[in-house]
């Protein structure tokens, strides 16, 4: 009887413990990315720090992107000129004397960089009524004179990239020597690329 009655028990515990593993509900599921996932689909931002050489993107030259890549020469400095240069003194010597002790001497000049100026020679110990000639040098070359024979009162009034502007006058009857009141007549002297032209005429006042 006692044994029947421990059996009886034992079985009964049997099936509280089966009854326990079998009937407790599974746990419910969590909405917690799982580790490897978030992994794989947070993004990440990199530590510039931390970037090295080669692992920029690469650029695609120029050339092959569709740029256009300049081909020219280089910019060069422009060529200065002043007074005492070798292209201007030897233009200045080679002018035809005017009064054979009175050598030619180049007393002033325009903008000594510009591709196309001008250099103003004038007889030694000339006055304001002096004869006056204006030499014309482009890249530092030597072009020549603005005329064939030298003028008194000519001064230059203006000078561009490509044009220098020159004023003639002369005395009318009663000026003093050296403030004449005739004109001015004004002379546009042009670089075209190869030579200089002459715009406008001298009246017989300035050529005698």
């Amino acid at each position: 009887m006692k044994r029947l009655l421990f059996l009886a028990l034992g079985a009964s515990a049997l099936v509280a413990c089966g009854g326990a593993e079998q009937g407790t509900p599974a746990a419910a599921p969590s909405s917690a990315v799982p580790a490897a996932t978030a992994a794989s689909t947070t993004p990440v931002t990199p530590d510039s720090a931390t970037v090295t050489e080669g692992t920029q993107p690469q650029r695609t030259p120029p050339e092959e992107a569709g740029d256009l890549v300049p081909t020219g020469p280089p910019d060069t400095e422009p060529q200065c000129l002043d007074l005492a240069s070798g292209p201007v003194t030897r233009a200045v010597d080679a002018l035809p004397l005017v009064f054979a002790d009175s050598p030619w001497v180049a007393t002033r000049m325009g903008d000594p960089c510009a591709s196309f100026t001008w250099v103003e020679a004038l007889p030694y110990g000339a006055t304001v009524s002096s004869p006056t000639h204006l030499l014309f040098f482009h890249d530092a070359d030597y072009l020549g004179t603005a005329t064939l024979e030298p003028y008194g009162f000519t001064s230059v009034a203006a000078q561009s990239a490509d044009t220098i502007t020159v004023n003639y006058r002369w005395p009318l009857a009663n000026d003093a020597n050296a403030n004449p009141t005739g004109g001015p007549v004004t002379i546009d002297y042009r670089w075209d690329g190869t030579q200089v032209t002459m715009i406008g005429t001298l009246p017989p006042e300035v050529t005698g």
